[in-house]
C-alpha cells in the first residue's frame, strides 16, 4: 500500500515539475552545483559539474526528475528542479518580441501612410489635369471669342463705311433733284431766287390748305400660338419637336437624378462640353413632369452641363422645320444655362473604378422666378437659345 502511495506521488510530483519546465524558456540557471550524469538517474556516472548560477540550455524535460541539458561542448542530465528561470535572458527575449511587434506596427503604419500618399498624389495630378484642361479650354474659348469679335467689328466697319457711302449718295442725289425742281420752277432762267428746301410734301403750290385725315387703326393683339399645338409628354419621353436621338453607354452604370418639385415641368438638355462652345454636343434631351424623379442614366463619359426650361403648358409648331425643336412652354417659361459641371468620367483607384452619379433639384417659386436671390441668374437665357442647343 505504501509503495502505491510513493508511485503516486513521485507521478504527480513528476507531471508538476514537467508542466512547470515546460511553461519556462529553455535557456535556464543552476540553482545550485549541478552534477551532469550521463543518464536520467543518481546510479548513472558523473560526467562533470555545473557551477551554481551558470545557464544551461535545455534540450528536453521529459524524464521524469531529470532533464537533458547543453552545458558548453557537451550533453547530460541534471535534475529538473535544481533549475530556475534567468530573468535576464526571458526579459530579453521579450523585449525583443516586443521590438519585433513594434517594427511590424511601423511596417504597417509606413505602408499605409504610402498608399495614402499615393491617393493624395492620384487625386492632386487629377485635379491639376482637370485644371489644366479648363484652363486650355477658357483659352480656345477667348481665342475663338476674340476672333469673332475681331470679325464682327469688321463686318461693323465695312457696313459703317456702306452705309456712309449709301447717305452720301442718297444726299448727292436728294440735292440734284432739288436743283432740277428749282429748274422748272424758275423756266429757263438759270438763276433762283432764294430756293427753300422742303422737309415735308407740299402737294403742288395750289393745293389746299386742309389736310385729309386718316382713318382710325385698329390695334388687336395676336397670339403666336394660335396655330401651335399642345401636347403632353411622360416623364422621360424626349418632346416630339426635337427629332432628337440620345446617346448612351451601357457600360456604365451611372446616373443623372432629376427631381422637379411641384410648381413647373421641366425639358432639360444634358450637353456634353467639347474643346471649345462650338463643339458642346448634346447627349439627352427630356422631358419631366411636375411632382416626380426622373433618371437619366447610361452617360458617356466626359464633363457635361445642363441647359433647362421650366414652365408649364408644352406646345409646338407644326409647321417649323423638321429637327429644329420649335417647342415651348407657353405658361411661365423660364430658361437657365446651368452653371455647375457634371464630371462623368471614371475614376481607377485601389478599390476598382469609381463611376460617379449627380442628383438636381429643379423647381421654380410660386411667383414664377427661381430659387436664388441672385438676379443675374434668372433667365439667363432666351427660348430661341434654349431651342438653338
Amino acid at each position: 500500500m505504501k509503495s502505491i502511495f510513493t508511485f503516486i506521488l513521485l507521478l504527480v510530483m513528476t507531471s508538476s515539475t514537467f508542466a512547470q519546465i515546460k511553461s519556462l524558456d529553455r535557456y535556464l540557471m543552476s540553482t545550485a552545483k549541478l552534477e551532469l550524469r550521463t543518464g536520467p538517474g543518481a546510479n548513472f556516472d558523473i560526467i562533470g559539474e555545473i557551477p551554481q548560477g551558470t545557464q544551461v540550455y535545455v534540450i528536453s524535460s521529459g524524464y521524469g526528475d531529470w532533464s537533458t541539458v547543453q552545458y558548453k561542448n557537451g550533453n547530460g542530465f541534471v535534475l529538473t528542479k535544481l533549475l530556475a528561470e534567468d530573468s535576464s535572458i526571458a526579459e530579453a527575449e521579450r523585449a525583443a518580441k516586443a521590438a519585433e511587434a513594434r517594427k511590424r506596427a511601423a511596417k504597417l503604419a509606413a505602408e499605409e501612410a504610402i498608399r495614402k500618399a499615393e491617393a493624395a498624389k492620384i487625386a492632386a495630378a487629377e485635379a491639376a489635369r482637370k485644371a489644366i484642361a479648363e484652363a486650355e479650354r477658357l483659352q480656345r474659348q477667348a481665342e475663338a471669342d476674340a476672333a469673332a469679335a475681331a470679325a464682327a467689328a469688321a463686318a461693323a466697319n465695312q457696313n459703317k463705311s456702306a452705309a456712309e457711302r449709301r447717305r452720301l449718295a442718297e444726299l448727292a442725289e436728294t440735292q440734284k433733284a432739288l436743283e432740277e425742281a428749282n429748274k422748272r420752277t424758275l423756266g429757263t432762267t438759270e438763276t433762283a431766287y432764294n430756293p427753300i428746301e422742303s422737309k415735308t410734301p407740299s402737294n403742288g403750290s395750289n393745293a389746299s390748305s386742309t389736310r385729309t385725315s386718316a382713318a382710325p387703326s385698329k390695334v388687336t393683339r395676336e397670339n403666336k400660338f394660335s396655330s401651335w399645338e399642345k401636347k403632353s409628354y411622360k416623364s422621360g419621353a424626349t418632346p416630339k419637336s426635337f427629332d432628337f436621338k440620345g446617346k448612351f453607354e451601357y457600360k456604365l452604370d451611372n446616373y443623372l437624378k432629376l427631381e422637379v418639385g411641384k410648381n413647373t415641368d421641366v425639358v432639360v438638355k444634358l450637353v456634353k462640353m467639347g474643346k471649345t462652345a462650338k463643339d458642346d454636343e448634346v447627349v439627352r434631351i427630356v422631358y419631366v413632369n411636375s411632382n416626380q424623379t426622373q433618371f437619366i442614366r447610361n452617360i458617356p463619359e466626359g464633363e457635361y452641363y445642363c441647359v433647362i426650361a421650366y414652365g408649364k403648358d408644352w406646345m409646338e409648331d407644326p409647321n417649323a422645320p423638321k429637327g429644329r425643336g420649335k417647342g415651348q412652354f407657353t405658361k411661365n417659361p423660364l430658361y437657365e444655362k446651368g452653371q455647375d459641371i457634371l464630371d462623368f468620367n471614371t475614376i481607377k483607384t485601389d478599390d476598382g473604378i469609381n463611376v460617379p452619379s449627380y442628383s438636381l433639384s429643379l423647381d421654380l417659386m410660386p411667383n414664377g422666378t427661381l430659387y436664388n436671390n441672385g438676379a443675374e441668374d434668372q433667365d439667363n437665357i432666351g427660348a430661341d437659345e434654349f431651342g438653338a442647343y
